[in-house]
């Protein structure tokens, strides 16, 4: 088998045609960059012993390497291949790192980014939240909400041009600069990034593009602005002044000797209250309505007597009867809404000269509150067991053994941390 042809061409230049020795096939023709006839063949010598120069950076190659390449190629020009092909070819040169990202011309990823983005977001419509319910992860409709907000706001406008499959980590990078530029917090930003970069990489896991360009973004850092609590005297003076509405005022007495969520303490009902704890099996959210509390998982809490009592007497009080929510509100089957509990707390904070606004104090600031009394007598372990904050693995395997001896101790310290604000006077 010959292992090379050599012609001239009407530039007067000679080119050799190396034969694949595997398959007899005239590789493409090269330029040998000579006009003698004895140095071309002197060229192809050398090519044959070193190899073949080969790309921009005229790397040597050897024969049967570059026979390869043009099978390759020449496969590529002969097949018919579609958008799903080319994604393909595009993903194994992206994962041994040839290419950086690039975009298939036709396919499911050339659809408008911003409408893939907010289908995503559609709690209704979104392939990924189906996927999510579907394997048991929890993600509820106020996280849909505050992240479609995300994106009508932020990313919206500055991506209202671009595919899918066009997306790369430049363009990241440089619209969370210019989130940074007008002034945002860290935290902030973060949120708003994680709009969209969980979205380009459920697209990348699904094969819809290329390459995940969110691969290498950094997260910003810095501070969050800091939730307030107030000082134990001042929880004091609080709970002994006056204030507007009853439950605004049960509903913060019981997250201060509990560390109950806001949800968790709109969702209880009379069934709930026990002797001694209280079953906090119900989370409630005015877009998901009740659901299970934060992480999935009920628990039980120390219940302090005095503050089973005012539990109680707005059970008696309550115009639906006791099927209905402790913390009623204007209609039977929803709690009173969150803002009146936050209304209550601020406006009984400024009857004793406290600005919440100013100092950062909210209605989960109680549970912040708690978590600090409380770490001040016991363990970490025996406060989370109660707050639900997730603990470490290896108390799950016997936290059933523990969890009665665990509640009547945390109950008891409560009642010694907590005695100076159970002091009760009439409200209005």
């Amino acid at each position: 088998m010959r292992r090379y042809y050599l012609h001239k061409r009407n530039n007067g230049i000679f080119y050799a045609e190396l034969v694949n020795p595997e398959t007899g096939l005239k590789l493409t023709a090269k330029s040998t960059g000579t006009k003698s006839r004895d140095e071309a063949l002197l060229k192809i010598a050398e090519w044959l012993k070193s190899g073949i120069p080969t790309g921009r950076i005229r790397k040597p190659r050897t024969l049967e390497a570059a026979a390869g390449i043009e099978s390759i190629l020449r496969a590529m020009r002969k097949t018919d291949l579609d958008a799903d092909d080319a994604l393909r070819i595009v993903r194994e040169l992206k994962d041994r790192g040839l290419i950086d990202i690039a975009a298939v011309k036709s396919g499911k990823g050339t659809v408008s980014f911003v409408r893939f983005l907010e289908e995503f977001w559609d709690y209704e419509a979104s392939p990924y939240i189906r996927e999510k319910l579907a394997h048991g992860h929890s993600i509820g409709k106020r996280h849909c909400y505050e992240s479609m907000s995300r994106f009508r706001r932020y990313w919206e406008p500055a991506f209202i041009n671009k595919s899918l499959n066009s997306i790369t980590r430049q363009d990241l990078k440089e619209f969370s600069l210019s989130l940074a530029d007008n002034g945002l917090a860290p935290a902030s930003i973060n949120k708003i990034m994680t709009v969209g970069t969980t979205c380009l990489s459920w697209a990348f896991r699904e094969g819809l593009i290329a390459a995940d360009p969110t691969i290498g973004l950094v997260n910003f850092s810095g501070e969050s602005k800091k939730r307030g609590v107030l000082t134990p005297l001042e929880a004091q003076a609080l709970f002994a002044s006056k204030w507007k509405d009853k439950r605004a005022y049960a509903a913060s007495l019981l997250a201060c000797t509990t560390g109950m969520r806001t949800g968790e303490v709109l969702a209880l009902k009379q069934e709930d209250i026990g002797e001694r704890a209280l079953n906090v099996r119900h989370s409630y959210s005015a877009y998901d309505g009740l659901k299970s509390p934060k992480n999935g998982e009920a628990r039980r809490v120390p219940l302090l007597p005095e503050v089973r009592g005012k539990l109680l007497e707005l059970a008696r009080d309550n115009p639906y009867g006791p099927e209905g929510f402790i913390f009623y509100g204007s209609l039977t089957d929803k709690p009173i809404d969150s803002s009146v509990l936050l209304d209550g707390l601020q406006d009984a904070l400024a009857g004793i000269g406290i600005d919440a606004k100013e100092r950062g104090i909210v209605f989960h600031s109680w549970r912040h509150y708690y978590a600090a009394r409380m770490a001040d007598r016991m363990t970490a372990d025996q406060v989370s067991r109660v707050t639900g904050h997730k603990s470490r693995a290896v108390y799950d395997a016997y936290a059933d053994h523990i969890i009665a001896e665990n509640l009547e101790e945390v109950g008891r310290v409560g009642a010694e941390v907590f005695g100076n604000i159970l002091k009760f006077r009439d409200v209005v």
